[in-house]
């Protein structure tokens, strides 16, 4: 029976533990795991998790009788994953999957190993068996030597236009049920799969994948049965935390979220855009939130500037951003905001718009005796995305010149409090290190209030 070794890639070049709600279990990994746990010899390695380093996983990667491995790939660890790749064993079959895969794929056909390297841009969980039994039906969108890359667009016979159909294997998950913010037992689920924003930094962003299709999203139905199995197998679980973006999305999904939840006694948590709360007139739906059991929100706000808003393609009136997040509040539904600091460009009076608008809604939060949390990273460019073309085209760069230097940064982690994917890709800002470092702390130093 072939041997599949299946790894979330790690983050760091040196042991790092996860101890914070920064960490989410690698869902669409454990999808692949269970759409072929029971055809071969599978073994999932979460690296995060399990606290290893890149010297643990290519000693345990040069060990005999591994015939594939599936990892993940991001920007961030892009040269952890190379230096993975290329110090393990020869024999190893590679199967390397995300979706900054369609930007990568170039690059790692370069790289300098003489293992077979399939590359895989799309949905994983059909395609992994085929590659692993050899009988792929789909020609590569591109090939080299012991090198092809795969898309799987939505016409590929691998597409999956039912996730509703989809199983994973929770058991792969060490740190399930979490303990998170409010000390409350949590387990996540996703609820679709896709973008239809276009945000400037993100390497998702929908006019960037287009050949993906639309969003794809798991039935109501499908969703309560999910919640149904997680009671059963996490008798102590008292809170869902919903990770992708578009479980509110309308007002339709509004009504579904209240009549899923309403089935069971869960808290529940879940990721929502500005747009999906400004254009819901009806307060009572937002109301219905609460009484199923919701207890915070995850709004992506970016910056309190409405220059830097409108070239990172995101909701840019203040306005709109402030009357959604208090909307939230005065029901009594907490939220955590997330911001970057440090766009191209920006200025200080940007930053302090940024800083202010976290602080005003920190303490609305607190008068309620609820939560406004922000957590606030360092902008970094990631390859493939709109800002990283202009960055490098304004620049005069090679393409990948960022990429090679991303690093963890050990000045930002100690001014955001050691939190995960602290990376350092360079400051495009028009202040200098110092300066927009000093906002960081700011920004998470607000934290430090209490409701």
């Amino acid at each position: 029976m072939k041997k599949v070794v299946i790894i979330n890639s790690p983050l760091y070049e040196e042991k790092n533990s996860i101890n914070n709600e920064d960490y989410l279990p690698p869902l669409g990994l454990g999808i692949i795991y269970s759409s072929i746990e029971n055809k071969f010899d599978v073994v999932f390695i979460d690296s995060l998790v399990e606290n290893l380093d890149v010297s643990d996983l290519i000693i345990y990667l040069n060990e005999p009788n591994i015939d594939f491995v599936c990892i993940n790939i991001f920007t961030t660890n892009y040269i952890l994953v190379k230096k993975i790749v290329e110090k393990s064993s020869k024999n190893i079959h590679w199967i390397i999957g995300g979706i900054s895969t369609k930007s990568l794929y170039k690059e790692i056909f370069n790289w300098k190993a003489e293992s077979i390297i399939d590359i895989v841009y799309g949905d994983g969980e059909k395609i992994v068996n085929d590659i692993i039994d050899s009988s792929v039906k789909e020609e590569p969108k591109d090939i080299n030597v012991k090198r092809r890359f795969y898309i799987v667009d939505s016409k590929s016979c691998y597409y999956n236009n039912q996730i509703s159909n989809e199983k994973i294997d929770r058991s792969i998950f060490k740190l399930e049920p979490e303990i998170n913010f409010f000390k409350d037992q949590e387990i996540c689920i996703y609820t679709s799969r896709g973008c239809p924003y276009n945000c400037a930094y993100c390497v998702a962003a929908h006019s960037r994948n287009i050949e993906l299709g639309i969003p794809r999203h798991k039935k109501p139905e499908r969703i309560i049965n999910e919640l149904k199995e997680i009671k059963e197998l996490y008798p102590s679980v008292n809170t869902i935390r919903i990770v992708d973006d578009l479980f509110l999305s309308n007002k339709q999904s509004f009504i579904d979220a209240f009549q899923i939840f309403s089935n069971f006694d869960f808290n529940w948590r879940a990721m929502c855009h500005i747009k999906s709360i400004s254009n819901i007139n009806d307060n009572s739906l937002i109301s219905n939130l609460l009484i199923s059991g919701c207890k915070e929100l995850f709004i992506g706000i970016e910056s309190g500037s409405s220059n830097i808003l409108k070239e990172i393609h995101k909701t840019y009136a203040i306005s709109v951003i402030k009357e959604s997040i208090i909307r939230i509040l005065d029901i009594g539904i907490s939220v955590k905001g997330y911001f970057i600091c440090g766009f191209p460009n920006e200025k200080i009076k940007d930053l302090d718009r940024t800083y202010d608008l976290a602080s005003y809604l920190t303490d609305y939060a607190i008068d309620k005796k609820l939560h406004f949390r922000n957590s606030t990273f360092q902008f970094r460019p990631y390859f493939g995305t709109e800002l990283y073309d202009s960055i490098v085209k304004k620049n005069n760069l090679a393409n990948s010149s960022i990429l090679y230097n991303t690093c963890i940064s050990d000045k930002i982690n100690f001014n955001i409090r050691n939190k995960s994917f602290n990376f350092d890709s360079g400051n495009y800002s028009s202040v200098n290190d110092d300066i927009l470092h000093s906002y960081l702390k700011k920004m998470n130093d607000l934290n430090d209030r209490t409701a």
